[in-house]
């Protein structure tokens, strides 16, 4: 006997499921648009809905137009169409490293090491 999985699904263009609408561990589609969404435990309590499968759509829901996305603890990192590097800390940009190797800073510097 065979079973069929059905996840929650939308045909609306640019519909994202709530935090309310899904269970932790439960998957809804857009079979418009083509995207997965997953809900997030921030493990503060609070949850977030989150894209599954596309960097690129998370980071360009944060302002940032990149393809390539990735976050540790409260440093995000993300490249642009360009090869430009950003790295943001708690959502604020503090530098950014293009493909010519010029890196801009924000705030102080300081350096380690052997000149």
């Amino acid at each position: 006997m065979t079973s069929r999985v059905l996840s929650k699904r939308s045909a609306v263009p640019g519909k994202v499921p709530t935090t309310a609408q899904i269970d932790l561990g439960e998957l809804a589609i857009n079979t418009r648009d083509g995207k997965l969404f997953l809900k997030r435990d921030n493990g503060n309590g609070a949850f977030t809905i989150v894209e599954v499968g596309s960097p690129k759509a998370v980071a360009s829901n944060l302002g940032l137009g990149a393809f390539a996305y990735g976050a540790v603890g409260d440093w995000t990192v993300a490249a642009d169409a360009n090869g430009t590097l950003r790295f943001l800390y708690g959502g604020i940009a503090r530098m950014r490293l293009d493909p010519d190797g010029n890196l801009t800073v924000s705030g102080d510097i300081t350096a380690f090491g052997a000149p």
